[in-house]
């Protein structure tokens, strides 16, 4: 009877280590799978930050642009206004410095037509290659 209560022993004491083996193992791998998961968590939480950064880049990058863009076309602007300016001016000087002469306020002939009309033709192109607006007063 001795060795029967032995081997009943034997057999629950083999299988309450193999009990406290499984139970380990179930543990290490429990252990394991949530370390896994911390880790994937983890760098899912990295690439979403690094997604929230690129966004807050280009949103940067298109408002600086945007920017840019602004400053480009007020400086267009200021241009097309200065060069209109000098437009008008230069046409002030003109109308200033060409004075019809008496003989062209009527014309005899088309030849005399085109004689004034050459004379105020070559005025207007000396005019052109000498106007300095800087040197004009007004």
């Amino acid at each position: 009877m001795k060795s029967v209560l032995q081997i009943t022993l034997g057999i629950l004491l083999a299988g309450l280590i193999t009990l406290l083996v499984k139970i380990g193992y179930a543990n290490y791998v429990e252990y394991r799978v949530t370390q896994e998961l911390n880790e994937l968590a983890m760098q899912q939480k990295q690439a979403q930050l690094v997604r929230q950064q690129a966004a807050k880049d280009r949103q940067r990058a298109e408002y600086q642009a945007q920017q840019l863009a602004r400053q480009d076309k007020v400086k267009r602007q200021q241009i097309a206004k200065q060069q209109e300016i000098a437009r008008i001016r230069k046409t002030e000087a003109w109308r200033k410095y060409y004075l019809v002469p008496e003989d062209c306020k009527n014309f005899k002939s088309d030849e005399h037509m085109v004689t004034c009309i050459n004379q105020k033709a070559d005025l207007k192109a000396e005019f052109d290659r000498t106007y300095l607006p800087e040197n004009i007063r007004y």
